[in-house]
């Protein structure tokens, strides 16, 4: 028996019906697609792809054939208009193709993973059927807001009971239907909320398998065969992919409204998906090379972040992290070139915290760097703390959100060493790595007087390791609610900005490494309590050790070719061979960036006369 399905494509969801009717050209022995489209340049995209198993029709023929639906069309956007001619569409393919007796109703995100044949088997000889929505145990409120039902599938037969419950439907949709809660309503679904009551012959699926959502993944357990997915043991029939959002092909959102999707969920449901979405935006460029214009994501947040090079490439590099204000931009550049200079295969997230910062950034295209817009991972209540907060204060804040948001949705970052941005490096960061081992956490010592380490805490905020295991996401987020709750630059209850948090944590998480390396991470301050600096056949020593590499902490730009060595350490002056090193690097940086933006420089030296 053929089944029938039918959907409605935008521009944005084109390459997605293309990814669905390829699913069930897979899965499905014997069906037909009716795929509308609601604007000319997605039809003549479908024609051109040359799929013999569908029918393309035109959101004009429906629309001639329902004179109120574009009557509504001016008041609803896009997405809102596609749920309002929902109805309409499956009474149009009704109408106009006579030999169906049934149509199926798929939102255009899904994809099928096995055979269909089980929604059919569930769906028997009832006229109409729906598919029950499911939410995970923290979200069980949404089912009064959002619908008891998924309307992503539904069903209807060619019967008095079916037909009569479409145009129901029809007329509920016309009168009402956006993506917002009014009147006890969202968008079409609670409209289906008493069906099974209102209508007879209605039957729901229960096959936890079908119509899968993100937030029935998080509460379930996935398996894999290498043929088949299985949810709760439950073959995988097929995903619904909410919220998902293609940028450019390497950078994606999952899910906006899910906290947390499992590794075992990032690659075996969503890694493929990102795939076959690359492989789908190549067959439509050979048609039509400007259909889609791609870009990175940095104006909103994203919840669920996903890079793919970094899924694929990231257990050869050595990951860093920083958080960057356009003040230290040109520190961070110098950073940027001493790992460029001394280490092999890295990679070094950047968190821009304006747009100033980004874009000069964007515009250098540096290799191995991967720019990170604020407000992608600015969620509620960051953007509350960054009004309340000093702008050095809220980048300290800003530390341990940012490592966790790229351990958390990036499965093969295994590790992370946050570096702050004026830190140099005279020698290989492999060097920290191998310290490190196999240890959850990495910290240094700060190396201090008594009386600054009672003031200043013991280990340094400034150089921070995290494994993506248990003990180091446990200490991680352990960190970052310490940040968002407090993280001032003054002394207060025994605190001091982000740093002495770190005091705590030898003893209260187990595989923490403290380095011993007094080259690491090294500093003004080491200088101030009487540590000798000395050069050796061009390696730098900290009394007796290989500075592996130096926190310039303090160090200003007042002018073009005038600096600050350290506006807190006047001896500072007397570690000149570590210096003349670091400010020769910083002149040179300086010209680069004129070269791209030639007021910037000018920009810093105003910031510091006033």
């Amino acid at each position: 028996m053929t089944h029938y399905y039918c959907s409605t494509f935008s521009k944005g969801y084109a390459y997605r019906g293309l990814l669905l009717y390829n699913s069930l050209l897979r899965w499905d022995k014997d069906f037909h697609f009716f795929m509308v489209c609601l604007n000319d340049e997605v039809k003549k995209l479908f024609e051109q792809m040359n799929l013999k198993n569908a029918t393309i029709i035109s959101m004009s023929a429906v629309e001639s054939e329902d004179p109120q639906l574009p009557a509504v069309k001016e008041m609803r956007n896009e997405q809102e208009y596609a749920w309002t001619s929902k109805a309409s569409v499956m009474l149009h393919i009704l109408s106009n193709f006579e030999h169906i007796d049934h149509i199926v109703w798929l939102d255009g995100d899904t994809l099928f993973f096995s055979d269909p044949e089980p929604i059919f088997e569930e769906w028997g000889q009832h006229s109409i059927m729906l598919n029950k929505g499911r939410w995970n145990k923290a979200e069980q409120r949404n089912i009064e807001r959002y619908g008891r039902y998924n309307t992503g599938l539904m069903g209807f037969r060619r019967d008095k009971q079916a037909l009569g419950c479409l145009n129901w439907f029809r007329d509920r949709l016309i009168e009402w239907c956006y993506a917002r809660e009014e009147k006890k309503l969202w968008s079409d679904q609670v409209y289906v909320n008493d069906w099974p009551e209102r209508f007879s012959s209605v039957t729901v699926v229960k096959n936890i398998g079908i119509n899968v959502t993100p937030p029935v993944i998080v509460d379930n357990k996935v398996t894999g065969d290498g043929k088949y997915i299985y949810i709760n043991g439950k073959r995988l029939v097929f995903f619904h992919y909410s919220q998902f959002t293609y940028y450019d092909g390497n950078e994606f959102e999952l899910c906006r409204f899910v906290q947390y999707l499992s590794d075992d969920v990032l690659k075996m449901i969503y890694l493929p998906y990102i795939k076959a979405c690359n492989e789908i935006m190549e067959q439509i460029r050979k048609v039509d090379r400007d259909f889609y214009l791609t870009a990175r994501p940095k104006e909103k947040y994203i919840r669920n972040y996903f890079n793919l090079a970094t899924n694929e490439n990231a257990k050869k590099m050595l990951n860093f992290c920083t958080v960057l204000s356009k003040d230290y931009l040109i520190q961070c550049l110098a950073l940027y070139n001493s790992l460029k200079k001394h280490t092999k295969q890295f990679h070094l997230w950047i968190l821009c915290v304006n747009d100033t910062t980004y874009s000069l950034l964007e515009k250098l295209n540096l290799d191995g760097v991967t720019l990170v817009s604020l407000k992608i991972i600015r969620d509620k209540k960051l953007a509350k703390i960054e009004k309340e907060r000093q702008l050095n204060e809220f980048c300290w804040t800003l530390k341990a959100s940012f490592i966790y948001y790229l351990l958390k949705n990036n499965y093969n970052l295994d590790s992370i060493l946050y570096l702050d941005a004026d830190l140099y490096f005279f020698k290989d960061a492999r060097d920290i790595y191998n310290e490190w081992g196999e240890h959850s956490v990495f910290l240094t010592r700060l190396w201090q007087s008594k009386k600054w380490e009672q003031r200043l805490g013991r280990y340094s905020a400034g150089l921070v390791g995290f494994k993506r295991d248990r003990n180091g996401l446990r200490c991680l987020k352990y960190w970052r609610k310490q940040c968002l709750n407090w993280c001032y630059k003054r002394f207060q209850k025994g605190l001091w900005g982000d740093q002495k948090y770190l005091n705590e944590w030898p003893q209260k998480f187990s595989k923490v490494k403290i380095s011993k390396n007094k080259g690491v991470n090294a500093g003004s301050w080491n200088i101030r309590i009487g540590i000798r600096v000395k050069k050796e056949n061009d390696v730098l020593y900290f009394n007796d050790t290989k500075l592996v590499c130096f926190h310039y902490s303090g160090f200003q730009i007042i002018k073009e070719n005038k600096f600050e060595l350290c506006r807190w350490n006047k001896r500072a002056a007397r570690a000149d061979n570590i210096y003349s090193v670091y400010v020769k690097e910083i002149r040179q940086i300086i010209a680069q960036v004129k070269s791209v933006d030639s007021n910037f420089i000018s920009s810093l030296e105003r910031k510091h006369r006033l």
